[in-house]
């Protein structure tokens, strides 16, 4: 069976978990959820940072003993069957090919609204993709030395803007009013896709030289997470009124602008294609290595498992992943698939994923801390799903009809040699 090389360190493994779950999420849903909540706006956050917990820990004990490029749909089937493993390897295949384009469109129209160039709207989704597919092609160590250059830059960046702008404004303190029940429930819902990404990671971790430092690897990046966005939402209570419309659009914008001033827009600008890239380099990566585990797993077509001999890179995988890419990202530029939906659909897959992992977890672990996990894992699921309403149904209905396709579709055959192998 053909592997992948392992390259990666804890370190780097940390800051590619960081460039995968700060992407667009970072850039809008605290302005939005200010917006929306004013200063009871970190109540949402809080839920959901703390939900998250338990998924986070299902995902991490899974890839600590289950390493796989295939991520879900490997623990899938070592834990359920190979049409499970298929309907979570097509699922997240499907959300990742929408969720990439809609996060490198998002960054074209913040940069036009930025510079006032309407082109960049097209360009730079379609520059950001072909960089994110050379670097990918030129290996993990390549793509892996970027990242931690650009979210150390962006971190210091996020940090001295933020800090100048409490500095400066003055500290408001959160306030312990309870918002409305309707609202609440939608911005809690909108927030907890900035918690998503670990999922993706998954698919990197394979390339781990030591996966029982998984778990530190899922640690750090969530404390780091939840510290940025934490302070991020002070900064704003401090320097922007919840009624200002641009919160909705483009609150990274105004907090840079409030504590920099005339150095706020291009401050903004930099931080905006900063993050847009780290995340689709990080996504691009992961995607193609999950397309690489499908397919050695016998879902996809077997060209795509050719290895690059002197660094064992699936670089037919990685092509096939940036032409495809690029080729969404020009539809959707050309309003025949539109953004909104984009984002919809691959953030409910994303957490219909963690319910997946979640049903791996349970299956598979054993012992008290693992039944309180699973009932922790059960309550966050249900109560997202119930909250999210009609959109995360929806998501959850095209899954199922999934699986029902490839039961249907499936070849008979015996377990994949990688399920066998890793049976508990």
């Amino acid at each position: 069976m053909k592997d992948l090389h392992k390259s990666l360190g804890g370190g780097v493994g940390t800051f590619l978990a960081l460039s995968t779950i700060l992407g667009s999420g970072m850039m809008i849903l605290p302005g939005t959820s200010y917006h929306t909540l004013a200063r009871s706006a970190w109540m949402p956050w809080a839920v959901a940072a703390l939900a998250v917990v338990p998924l986070l820990y299902c995902y991490a004990w899974l890839g600590r003993r289950h390493p796989s490029a295939a991520g879900v749909a490997h623990y899938a089937e070592v834990a359920f069957n190979p049409s499970l493993a298929r309907t979570s390897g097509t699922a997240a295949t499907f959300a990742l090919m929408a969720g990439i384009p809609a996060t490198a469109l998002t960054g074209g129209r913040y940069l036009a609204e930025f510079t006032g160039s309407a082109p960049l709207t097209w360009l730079f989704p379609l520059l950001v993709l072909c960089a994110a597919t050379a670097v990918a092609y030129a290996g993990t160590g390549v793509s892996g030395r970027l990242q931690v250059a650009l979210v150390l830059a962006l971190f210091a960046m996020v940090v001295t803007v933020a800090l100048v702008a409490l500095g400066s404004s003055g500290f408001e303190a959160p306030s312990t009013r309870l918002p409305p029940a309707g609202s609440f429930g939608m911005v809690l819902t909108a927030v907890f896709v900035a918690f998503t990404g670990w999922e993706t990671v998954a698919f990197t971790f394979e390339e781990h030289k030591r996966p029982d430092i998984i778990p530190r690897v899922f640690a750090a990046s969530y404390v780091i997470v939840v510290a940025l966005y934490g302070l991020l939402l002070l900064s704003l209570f401090a320097t922007v009124d919840p009624g200002e419309e641009g919160l909705n659009s483009a609150p990274l914008m105004l907090l840079a602008e409030r504590a920099l001033g005339d150095l706020g827009r291009p401050v903004a600008v930099v931080l905006v294609t900063g993050v847009i890239t780290a995340n689709v380099l990080a996504s691009v990566l992961a995607l193609s290595r999950l397309v690489f585990g499908m397919a050695r797993s016998g879902h996809l077509p077997s060209a795509l498992v050719r290895l690059r001999e002197r660094d064992a890179n699936p670089v037919t995988a990685v092509l096939a992943v940036g032409a495809l890419l690029i080729l969404i990202a020009l539809l959707s530029t050309s309003g025949l698939v539109p953004l909104e939906h984009l984002f919809t659909f691959s953030g409910g897959v994303y957490f219909v994923l963690y319910g997946v992992g979640a049903a791996a977890f349970a299956r598979l672990a054993t012992g008290g801390v693992a039944r309180a996990v699973t009932l922790l894992c059960a309550v966050t699921v249900i109560g997202v799903t119930l909250l999210a309403g009609p959109s995360m149904w929806l998501c959850w209905g095209l899954f199922a009809v999934l699986a029902v396709v490839v039961v249907l579709t499936r070849r008979s055959g015996p377990r994949t040699a990688e399920a066998e192998r890793t049976r508990v």
